[in-house]
C-alpha cells in the first residue's frame, strides 16, 4: 500500500500520504468491559508534538462514545492547535469545506484523501440511535480505499454505496471491522457485496477483559474460517501497517 497506517488501540487509525494526514477515533478514553485507554505512548506524544503527532493533520471520529472519543482531551488539543481540523456526528465541524452533501453522505478533502462519511446505524439494540458515520477514505492517486465501519451495522445497502464511491479505486477497498460486527448475519452477505481486498479485525478486547474478551477470541476464530474466501488480519496495536 502507498497509504501508510498506524493502528493505535480500540479503533484509531492514522492514515497518512504525501499531502494528508488523517487521526480516526484515535484520541479515546477508556470505560467499561472492552474498552481500553489512550496509549501512554500515543498521550505523550500529543502533548509533545511527536509522533502521530509531528504535523497537525485532522481528526475525525465516527461517533462520540468514551472507547473512541474523549471531549476533554480533543478540546484540550484543539485550543493548543487550532488550525487542526475536525469532523463527527455532534461535532462543529472546523477546517472541512464539504465538497458535497446528499441524503445520509457528506463529502469532502483533506489533503489529497477524498473522504465520505456515510450514515450508518450503530450496532446493538439499545444503541441504535447513537449518531453514527462510517468513513470511507479513498486515496485517488493511489488507487487506495479504506473503510473504517465503526461500530456501525454492517449491511449490504452500505456496500452498495462504497462500491459506487470507490468505482475508480484499482486497489479495492479495505475494510476495518470488529468481531462483534463480522459476527452478525447481516455480515456475510455485506462482504459478498463489498469484495474487500483486505480485512482488519481491530478494537478487540484484552485479557484484562475476562468473558467479553473469551467471546470475542471465539467469534474472532470463527469469523476467520468462514469470511467470504477473504483472510481477516489483526493487526497488533501500536504499529504500522503493511
Amino acid at each position: 500500500m502507498k497509504t501508510k497506517i498506524f493502528y493505535t488501540t480500540n479503533a484509531g487509525l492514522y492514515f497518512c500520504s504525501d499531502s494528508g494526514e488523517i487521526l480516526i477515533d484515535g484520541i479515546h478514553d477508556a470505560g467499561s468491559v472492552g474498552f481500553c485507554p489512550m496509549n501512554m505512548e500515543m498521550t505523550e506524544q500529543m502533548k509533545t508534538e511527536h509522533g502521530l503527532f509531528a504535523r497537525s493533520g485532522a481528526l475525525l471520529f465516527t461517533h462520540l462514545h468514551k472507547d473512541h472519543y474523549d471531549e476533554s482531551a480533543v478540546s484540550e488539543y484543539i485550543r493548543a492547535h487550532p488550525d487542526t481540523a475536525i469532523w463527527g456526528p455532534g461535532l462543529e465541524s472546523r477546517g472541512i469545506n464539504t465538497i458535497d452533501e446528499t441524503g445520509d453522505m457528506s463529502r469532502f478533502m483533506i489533503g489529497d484523501f477524498s473522504v465520505t462519511a456515510c450514515k450508518t446505524r450503530h450496532s446493538g439494540s439499545r444503541t441504535l440511535d447513537v449518531p453514527h458515520y462510517s468513513i470511507l477514505l479513498c486515496n485517488e492517486s493511489a488507487g487506495e480505499a479504506f473503510l473504517v465501519a465503526g461500530d456501525a451495522v454492517l449491511e449490504p445497502s452500505l456496500a452498495d454505496r462504497i462500491l459506487c464511491e470507490t468505482s475508480e479505486m484499482t486497489a479495492g477497498v479495505c475494510a476495518f471491522v470488529m468481531a462483534y460486527q463480522l459476527a452478525e448475519r447481516k455480515s456475510k452477505a455485506f462482504i459478498e457485496a463489498l469484495s474487500p481486498s483486505r480485512i482488519f479485525l481491530i478494537h478487540q478486547p484484552g485479557p484484562a477483559d475476562g468473558e467479553y474478551d473469551k467471546v470475542a477470541r471465539i467469534k474472532s476464530f470463527g469469523i476467520r474460517q468462514t469470511t467470504a474466501g477473504v483472510i481477516v488480519e489483526e493487526p497488533a496495536p501500536m504499529n504500522w501497517i503493511s
